[in-house]
């Protein structure tokens, strides 16, 4: 701006010409400086951004009526500061308008979950920026792995609600079934409201639905999903073969296997292939070269159909029927077609084996427990116990649809980690925990856990358990080191364990400052001897306590530390539960003084109390002065 004032040689005979163009620049720059600095850099700010951008801005006060209102909507958490959520708001933008054309219309809004930190805690938000789509009272992530462009966003929105397969012919059936082994199949009379189902498929990614519209073609479909759950199928792995042929052995006599592939196939593959089935073997071929395959072949081999013989199952209409690739194999709903949670329970129930092993395949589908987000009973082993194991499959039956039961070896990266989450490291085994999949909304929440003796161990005695969790009787468990002895636990810092930390933090009449660290942490090394000389300097407050806890060997109920070192004012309340505030500023021991007579709930006084002089010591006459001591 400098450069155009005439002081500072501007010609006069551009005098007009540079007036109005001073007058211009200085109205741009004071538009730059009524913007905040974000809104300068990145082209948006903190501020109502309704009028700039297509997605609407929530507040924590309108947050769940918004919900409310569109039950399909996604959330894109964000920070002002945040370079990464700067970056994405135009692509989220961009989502929002190629979404707002879906039929019906899918909103996209977003909400500054810095700003509004009971939101983001509420819905695990701890990094942004942070997707998360709504679809009634489900919940589900974006993985940003893939990108953030709007082309992955809207792909990933499209996956979770375009969930609608309609079935118009017995042909629309058979290749559905191939395609997928773990359905849902509704069959739907003229003029019925198919509403609920169509609202449960969008709570499950795993489980593929479709149904069938109209009496007339409910019925035909009816028949082929009788003969269809009547006959026994199997997914036959195949494998790779160098060869033009190979024979594989199957599971019985009296089956045929289709020549169709089971497992996906890529759009660059040309493989076909041949199947012929003699006694329990079945010689696979490749058709389209005379040369072997390098993809890992499944087929799907069924027993025999015979057209005369009569039916075990038969599927009415209208009903809604589930294939899966474990158990019973096949089940018919018998709840209420209009009620989403019982239909949602059922699934859930059956989308998995009543029992199942931990591996890497397996995990994300025992943990990411579906919308009724059921705990798993997990035994935790080196060896195979068959004994164990036998009581709890017999267990599992009449417990289906209320805990996922789940068998864990100790020696995988899968299996050491649930070691660490469920406090088994150190113990002796086996171990026999139940682990919430649902407790664990935001950072200062983690999972739950329960323990059960495996001592004596029946299927009543599980059962009960169960029970007992289910009407709220159980206590958690908390990994927690053993207390220290008081005469070793008199220094400046008071050392805290997880069976300690209630009865001293949530004293109602003291102010108490937490110092959550792991000993393998640098930054918690680093600032020890400032904390020890913090607490050193408070010592003679009677209202207040310095305190520390290992957190990486001991669990607090409702809370879980995402950072070391984390410090945490438990703040003094006679009335009732004590809040809790963290602290984030400078480490120093003054500015954390500072910083305690702002949040304390209990006034101190921080100078230290005077020393009063003592007389000198008299001798008694008895010792020499030099032996008084000895």
């Amino acid at each position: 701006l400098k450069r155009t004032r005439t002081s500072h040689g501007v010609r006069a005979g551009t005098g007009m010409a540079a007036s109005r163009l001073l007058v211009a620049l200085v109205s741009a720059w004071l538009l730059l400086l009524e913007a905040s600095p974000l809104e300068w850099i990145g082209g948006w700010g903190s501020g109502p951004v309704s009028k700039k951008h297509a997605t609407d801005e929530l507040t924590d006060s309108n947050f769940h009526a918004y919900l409310k209102e569109h039950p399909v909507t996604a959330i894109l958490f964000y920070a002002p500061w945040c370079f990464y959520s700067q970056q994405m708001m135009p692509a989220w933008d961009l989502a929002a308008q190629k979404l707002m054309i879906h039929d019906p219309p899918v909103y996209l809004a977003k909400i500054d979950a810095h700003h509004y930190g009971s939101i983001g805690d509420k819905y695990g938000v701890n990094a942004f920026p942070m997707v998360k789509l709504f679809v009634d009272d489900t919940v589900y992530d974006f993985d940003s792995r893939g990108g953030r462009g709007w082309q992955q966003i809207v792909k990933w929105v499209n996956l979770h609600i375009e969930r609608d397969h309609v079935l118009k012919s017995v042909e629309d059936t058979e290749h559905f079934l191939h395609d997928n082994d773990l359905n849902v199949v509704g069959l739907f009379t003229d003029g019925q409201n198919e509403s609920v189902f169509d609202k449960s498929s969008r709570h499950f990614q795993d489980v593929a639905f479709a149904e069938a519209r109209g009496t007339e073609v409910s019925k035909q479909i009816a028949d082929r999903l009788s003969r269809h759950a009547s006959l026994l199928c199997e997914t036959v792995d195949v494998g790779q073969s160098s060869k033009n042929e190979m024979q594989v052995t199957l599971p019985r006599t009296g089956m045929h296997c289709e020549d169709k592939p089971r497992n996906p196939q890529r759009p660059d593959w040309t493989d076909t292939f041949a199947t012929v089935v003699t006694g329990d073997h079945v010689m696979v071929r490749r058709a389209d070269k005379p040369e072997g395959w390098q993809q890992l072949l499944q087929l799907k081999c069924c027993d025999e159909d015979k057209p005369n013989a009569k039916l075990a199952i038969q599927v009415g209409v209208p009903s809604v029927v589930m294939f899966m690739p474990h158990d019973e194999r096949f089940a018919i709903y018998d709840g209420p077609i209009d009620d989403v949670h019982q239909l949602d329970k059922w699934i859930s129930a059956r989308r998995n084996p009543m029992v199942m092993q931990l591996t890497h395949d397996t995990a994300s589908k025992i943990m990411e427990a579906g919308p009724e987000k059921l705990a798993v009973l997990f035994l935790i082993n080196h060896d195979r116990n068959e004994a164990l194991e036998a009581v709890l499959r017999e267990a599992a039956k009449p417990l289906r649809g209320r805990v996922s039961i789940c068998f864990s070896g100790t020696s995988s990266d899968i299996e050491k980690r649930l070691m660490d989450l469920a406090g088994a490291s150190q113990d002796p085994l086996p171990v026999l925990t139940l682990v919430e999949t649902h407790h664990g909304n935001g950072p200062s929440h983690t999972a739950r856990k329960y323990r059960l003796a495996t001592d004596g161990l029946t299927t009543a005695g599980v059962v009960k358990f169960i029970e007992d969790y289910e009407d709220g009787r159980l206590t958690p468990w908390l990994r927690s080191e053993p207390e220290p002895a008081p005469e070793d636990n008199k220094g400046p810092v008071l050392t805290l364990v997880g069976n300690s930390f209630v009865s001293i933090v949530h004293d109602p009449k003291l102010d108490v400052l937490v110092d959550f660290y792991a000993p393998w942490c640098g930054h918690c090394r680093k600032f020890e001897p400032f904390y020890k000389e913090l607490g050193t300097r408070l010592k003679h407050v009677p209202s207040l306590r310095i305190t520390k806890i290992d957190a990486t060997r001991n669990e607090v109920e409702g809370m879980a530390i995402q950072g070391f070192p984390t410090i945490v004012l438990f703040v003094a309340n006679a009335q009732g539960k004590k809040n809790m505030v963290t602290y984030q500023g400078n480490r120093q021991p003054d500015d954390m003084i500072a910083w305690l007579h702002r949040h304390c709930g209990i006034k101190f006084d921080d100078r230290p109390p005077k020393k009063v002089d003592s007389p000198d010591p008299v001798e008694s006459g008895l010792l020499d002065p030099s032996e008084e001591d000895l």
